[in-house]
């Protein structure tokens, strides 16, 4: 059970990603959490550095949709400005969003194919790995605009890496510790 809550990857942002790999890897599709992985909860329009971003993993071949549990003003806004698809009030971690998504797409992808990115443990990484995606977190941009429920997933998301500290050692200090903002895993824990 508790290999659900452990990504595949942990990246410090979406810019860190190693994208080469995961098109090696055969990803195709980019599924992408909004609030405090593309932009905080105090900003509602993408950046020129996300437009630049788009656009080479694009020309790479990766195409890219919004799945986002934020209510629909906030993603429709996002997304049209962005230019690509999406899914509002996704309800994250459950599969629902994730297969609404998955009809939205230009193709029909294999699971083996897409990859969800977010900053939410027990939304993003929990709910992409439900559906066996790859899954990858990054840090969030700013905890300091976060909402109630997010700030109370955070909680939660401690508990649980309290637990996989002590039961999933060498994952947690793989794919979490630097997530967690940890130097050191003590082994004595």
């Amino acid at each position: 059970m508790l290999k659900k809550f452990i990504p595949t990857y942990h990246a410090k942002s979406i810019y860190t990603i190693d994208y080469e790999k995961l098109y090696s890897d055969g990803i195709r599709m980019i599924f992408l959490d909004l609030d405090n992985t593309l932009i905080t909860y105090a900003m509602t329009e993408p950046t020129d550095k996300l437009f630049l971003w788009k656009k080479e993993l694009e020309e790479k071949g990766f195409e890219l949709m919004l799945v986002s549990n934020s209510k629909k003003y906030r993603v429709v806004k996002f997304a049209d400005l962005f230019g690509i698809n999406y899914v509002q009030f996704a309800k994250k971690p459950l599969k629902v969003g994730f297969k609404k998504a998955m009809e939205k797409t230009s193709k029909m992808y294999k699971i083996t194919e897409i990859v969800e990115i977010g900053d939410q443990i027990m939304t993003d990484v929990l709910g992409a790995n439900r559906m066996n995606f790859t899954s990858i977190l990054v840090d969030p941009i700013d905890k300091k605009t976060e909402f109630f429920v997010t700030k109370l997933n955070r909680v939660y998301e401690g508990i649980v890496c309290f637990f996989l500290k002590i039961f999933k050692k060498s994952l947690y200090k793989e794919r979490i510790l630097g997530y967690r903002g940890e130097v050191e895993c003590k082994e004595d824990v």
